[in-house]
């Protein structure tokens, strides 16, 4: 028999081999847990390209829809941009993918959007050559549509193989979670030292796995929302509106034979509502990606004060001409580093604002500053005033001030969401100080090294 020194040893011995295993598996639980935490991120972040590169794609058949029907080289900034953000978003979803199966249907993908895009590109050089006829005879053919419905069905593929592959990493979390428990269990048996030690490796486990199916929850519940409003922008709303506002634009300037005064009115008031309709859905897009990260900026180097005057031409032309006058202060020189059309898109709206809410008696300023070479643009106006208690709010999305005097609104209070949300991006800031009866100065400040 064993001495009891020995017996007590060898219990030692096996009290501390099995506090090793508990703890060897506790960790590789553990270790599991996070590749596995960083795996369903990453798969997430594939999804969420997918989508990305189909929006771009439908973009691709907005543009040329809008070009064939139209002329109008306008009708091709969708087109364009996509160009420029396709190869970069199929990059990126390259590297994010490490699945077989999905890497096997990354090529096909790729080759997908290639002929897409290549019959867009045939479409629009029939229709700057040879005329609107011969290009839509080319798209009554079909391809665009075969095409489009391969993308479709790809993207489709693949994110259903990702959210298998979520499926599998949460189950296997779970698994993970278990076997600590039980480990837990064996090492609290032979050796009640080590309880504490094993019991915060197990909570941790435990803590991470509930996160991780928190996480996956949320993240679906957030992938419904953005895909049906996506689909409902990009492919119920604009690409309809964009058909629309062809023909009365055609309309409009008598192309299709001449019309008396009363029709051309109605022409008119509709190709005008039309747009206002495309500007909102446009806007609503471009606060979604804004939000979401994925409006990519074009930084360039342009003088403050062109952008100034364009910006302040093109509010008035949007606006009534009988509104109050614009006068500009910006030093001639004035350089700035940004995204040219987002900025002076944030001006016009701004501008806009004051305008709308300006008698045609007042008065409004637009000026730029420079501090410490920072850029300071405001945009004052002599119109009513913002309540105080409306301050806090006038920035969120969908938020309207309704004014004493007037009892008004300003429109659908996503034009100054998407200022916010535009300067924000560039690393900068927006604000407003006014005061009720002396108008208001609307303001954002970029910061020198952009």
């Amino acid at each position: 028999m064993l001495s009891l020194r020995r017996r007590h040893l060898l219990i030692g011995v096996l009290v501390l081999l099995t506090l090793l295993t508990n703890a060897s598996v506790a960790f590789w639980n553990i270790a599991r847990l996070v590749r596995n935490e960083r795996s369903v991120a990453q798969t997430f972040e594939a999804e969420t390209e997918i989508e990305h590169i189909v929006s771009l794609t439908k973009d691709i058949e907005t543009g040329q829809r809008g070009f064939i029907l139209t002329g109008d080289e306008a009708y091709l900034d969708p087109f364009r941009r996509a160009q420029a953000q396709l190869g970069g978003a199929l990059d990126g979803l390259e590297k994010l993918t490490s699945d077989p199966q999905q890497k096997r249907n990354l090529p096909l993908l790729r080759q997908g959007v290639a002929a897409r895009f290549n019959s867009a590109r045939q479409a629009i050089l029939l229709r700057r050559t040879k005329g609107a006829r011969v290009a839509v005879r080319f798209i009554r053919q079909g391809h665009d549509k075969i095409e489009m419905d391969n993308i479709r069905d790809l993207a489709d593929k693949m994110k259903s193989r990702a959210d298998e592959l979520l499926a599998i990493r949460t189950g296997e979390s779970s698994d993970s979670a278990q076997d600590a428990f039980r480990t837990f269990w064996i090492a609290t048996g032979a050796n009640v030292l080590f309880l504490g030690f094993i019991s915060g490796l197990l909570l941790q486990a435990a803590r991470q796995n509930r996160q991780l199916e928190r996480t996956v929850r949320d993240l679906k519940r957030a992938e419904g929302l953005r895909d049906s409003l996506s689909q409902m922008l990009v492919h119920d709303l604009r690409s309809p509106l964009t058909t629309l506002l062809g023909p009365l634009q055609m309309l409009e300037a008598e192309t299709l034979g001449p019309l008396d005064e009363t029709q051309k009115e109605v022409v008119t008031m509709s190709a005008q509502s039309g747009m206002r309709l495309l500007k909102m859905v446009n806007g609503l897009l471009d606060i979604s990606k804004l939000e979401a990260g994925e409006l990519k900026l074009s930084r360039t180097s342009f003088t403050v004060s062109n952008v100034l005057k364009s910006a302040s031409k093109e509010a008035k032309r949007d606006g009534d001409t009988t509104t109050a006058p614009i006068t500009i202060e910006a030093a001639p020189d004035l350089q700035i580093y940004a995204d040219h059309d987002l900025i002076e898109r944030v001006i016009i709206n701004l501008l806009g604002n004051a305008l709308k809410f300006t008698p045609t008696d007042g008065r409004i300023a637009l000026r730029s500053l420079s501090s410490n070479g920072n850029l300071r643009v405001e945009v004052e106006d002599s119109g009513e005033g913002i309540p105080n208690e409306d301050l806090g709010r006038i920035f969120d999305k969908f938020g309207q001030v309704e004014t004493r005097k007037l009892g008004r609104k300003s429109s659908t209070g996503l034009g100054l969401t998407f200022c916010k949300l535009a300067v924000e991006a560039h690393g900068g800031r927006v604000g407003v100080n006014s005061e009720l009866g002396r108008g208001s100065t609307f303001y954002f400040e970029l910061p020198a090294n952009l």
